[in-house]
C-alpha cells in the first residue's frame, strides 16, 4: 500500500511540475517575443527531462532484482544524460550568441580557450544558420526517443509498487554524488544477478566471473560497492580479496596462506558459501593460476563464487560465464557527473561562462574519475572565470606535451602505467613514472601531488607523492612515484622517459 501511495504522490508531483513549467513557459513568452521552435522544443525536451528523472529516483530508491527492468532503466539513464547534455549544450550556445552580439572582442574571448570552440563567429553563424536545421532535427530525435522510453516505461512505474523500498536520508546531489559509485547501476545488478544464481547441481566447479577493463576505470570500486551490498553479505559466510600478483609469484598455494577478509557471517550456521575476488594487474601466469585454481575450488564448498579482474583480456577464458567488460563513462554522462561536482550546490545556469569552460573540461578528461575529483575541489573554490580560463589553458598545453613527446592523452598514459610529464615552471618540469594504490595509510606519501605541481612543496629529484585518495570504498589511495628536474628542452625532458 505503501509502495503504490509513494508512485502515484510521484506522478502527481511530476505532473504537478509539468502543469507549473507549461504555465511559465506561457506567461513568459506572453510578456517577451512569441517562442521558436527550437524554444518549444527545449521547453518540451525539459518536460520529458523532468518526468524521466521522476521515475529514475523512484526506481533508484528500490531493491530491483528483475534483469529486465534494471535493463529497461540503464536505457531511461543514458537517454536522460543526453537529453541533459543537449540541454546544457544549446543553452550555452544561446548564451554565447548573445555575448557575441554585445561584444566581439570581450575579454574572457581572449583569456579562455574553450572560447575556440564554443564562442568563435565562425562557429556562432554556422550553427544559427546552416546547422539550426540540423540542432532542431537533433532536438526532436531526443525528444521521440525519451517520449518512447517514458511510454514503455509505464509498466515498469506500475511494477515498481512489488519490490521494497530503501530507507534513505534526504540528502543534496553534490553532497551524495562524491560519496557514492556513479553510473554502474546495470553492472552491480549484473554481479549481484551472478552472485546470488543457484548453481546447476550437476555442476561441480565454482562459477567464475572475470571482469576487464582499462586501468583506473573503476574495477575495484565497482566489486567493492558489491561486496558491501547487505544481500551479497547475507549470502556469503565470508568474503575475501586475493592479489593476483601473489598468484603469479608463486607465494600463493592455498587461499588459507593469503588474502584479505573483509567481511565474515556466523550467523550463517553451517553454511560456508565464500566469495573469492581475485585482483590482478596486467599480467596472468596462467600456469600458476590453473595450479592455484586447483587448490581453490577443493577448498571451496558448493555455492562459493570466484569474481577476477584485470586489465587484461587473458583472464576471460578463466571464466565459467561471460565477462563483464567496465569502459569510462560517455561524455553525456561524464558530463552530468562532473557538472553537480564543480558547481556543488550553486545552479550551473547562474555560470553560463563557467559552465561553457568546464563542459570544455570535460571534454578533455577523457574520463579520468580521479581527473574529475581532483580538478572539481579546486575549482569549486574558485567561481572566477579567469581562475578556470587559465586552467583549462594549462590542461591543453599539458595534454599536447604529453602527445608531443609520449604519444598519448596523459590519462591514457597513466593507465597504461606509462611516464606523463607536468609543468611547473617556465624551466622546471615533473615527469611521473610509477603508479600503484594503496588500501591503507601505511606508506601513502603526505605530500599531494598538486602542491608540488603548483610550487606550494619545493623540491628537487625523486620523490613520492599522494595522487588522490578516493573517499568512497574500498577508499584507494593513489600514489605516483616522480622526479623534479630542470629541463631547458624538450629533448633534455624526453630524456626522463627512459627512467
Amino acid at each position: 500500500m505503501e509502495a503504490t501511495f509513494s508512485a502515484i504522490i510521484g506522478d502527481i508531483i511530476t505532473r504537478s511540475i509539468s502543469f507549473l513549467m507549461d504555465k511559465y513557459a506561457v506567461n513568459k513568452y506572453s510578456e517577451t517575443t512569441k517562442p521558436t521552435m527550437e524554444d518549444k522544443s527545449l521547453h518540451e525536451l525539459q518536460r520529458l527531462l523532468c518526468r524521466a528523472n521522476t521515475i529514475i529516483e523512484e526506481a533508484e530508491g528500490r531493491i530491483i532484482t528483475n534483469r529486465a527492468m534494471t535493463y529497461q532503466l540503464n536505457i531511461l539513464r543514458k537517454e536522460t544524460y543526453r537529453g541533459f547534455f543537449a540541454m546544457d549544450k544549446f543553452r550555452i550556445r544561446r548564451n554565447d550568441a548573445k555575448d557575441h552580439d554585445v561584444s566581439n572582442s570581450s575579454s574572457l574571448s581572449k583569456l579562455c580557450p574553450a572560447k575556440r570552440f564554443f564562442f568563435s563567429t565562425k562557429d556562432l553563424r554556422f550553427f544559427f544558420s546552416t546547422e539550426d536545421t540540423q540542432g532542431n532535427n537533433e532536438l526532436k530525435q531526443l525528444i521521440r526517443n525519451l517520449n518512447d522510453i517514458i511510454t514503455d516505461a509505464s509498466e515498469l512505474v506500475v511494477f515498481l509498487k512489488n519490490y521494497p523500498p530503501m530507507y534513505r536520508q534526504p540528502y543534496n546531489m553534490h553532497l551524495f554524488i562524491g560519496k557514492c559509485i556513479f553510473g554502474r547501476q546495470m553492472e552491480m545488478d549484473r554481479i549481484i544477478d551472478f552472485l546470488l544464481q543457484k548453481e546447476h547441481p550437476c555442476m561441480k566447479s565454482v562459477d567464475i566471473l572475470p571482469i576487464v577493463g582499462p586501468g583506473y576505470v573503476g574495477k575495484s570500486t565497482l566489486v567493492a560497492h558489491v561486496c558491501n551490498n547487505k544481500i551479497v553479505r547475507n549470502h556469503f559466510s565470508q568474503i575475501v580479496i586475493v592479489n593476483g600478483d601473489d598468484i603469479n609469484d608463486k607465494k600463493l598455494t592455498m587461499l588459507k596462506d593469503g588474502g584479505r577478509i573483509i567481511h565474515q557471517n556466523c550467523a550463517l550456521g553451517g553454511n560456508e558459501r565464500s566469495l573469492v575476488v581475485i585482483e590482478f594487474s596486467e599480467n596472468v601466469d596462467k600456469a600458476a593460476w590453473n595450479s592455484w585454481h586447483l587448490s581453490l575450488v577443493g577448498y571451496l564448498i558448493k555455492g562459493s563464487k570466484i569474481i577476477i579482474t584485470s586489465r587484461s583480456d587473458k583472464i576471460i577464458k578463466f571464466g565459467t560465464t561471460q565477462p563483464l567488460r567496465l569502459n569510462f563513462l560517455p561524455l553525456e554522462a561524464y558530463w552530468y557527473f562532473f557538472k553537480i561536482l564543480i558547481f556543488g550546490s550553486a545552479d550551473p545556469s547562474d555560470h553560463p561562462k563557467l559552465e561553457s569552460i568546464g563542459m570544455e573540461m570535460a571534454r578533455v578528461m577523457s574520463g579520468s574519475f580521479i581527473a574529475a575529483n581532483q580538478i572539481s575541489g579546486l575549482l569549486r573554490d574558485n567561481f572566477i572565470s579567469q581562475y578556470w580560463c587559465t586552467y583549462l589553458a594549462a590542461m591543453r598545453e599539458n595534454i599536447k606535451r604529453n602527445i608531443s613527446l609520449f604519444g598519448d592523452h596523459p590519462h591514457h598514459l597513466t593507465q597504461k602505467g606509462k611516464p606523463t610529464s607536468y609543468r611547473i615552471s617556465t624551466d622546471e618540469h615533473l615527469v611521473c613514472y610509477h603508479y600503484r594504490s594503496s588500501l591503507t595509510e601505511d606508506n601513502v606519501p603526505a605530500i599531494p601531488l598538486f602542491d608540488v605541481l603548483f610550487g606550494k612543496v619545493k623540491c628537487e629529484g625523486e620523490l613520492e607523492a599522494c595522487l588522490w585518495k578516493s573517499h568512497i570504498l574500498p577508499y584507494k589511495s593513489y600514489i605516483t612515484k616522480c622526479m623534479v628536474k630542470k629541463c631547458t628542452t624538450y629533448s633534455t625532458l624526453f630524456d626522463l622517459y627512459t627512467i
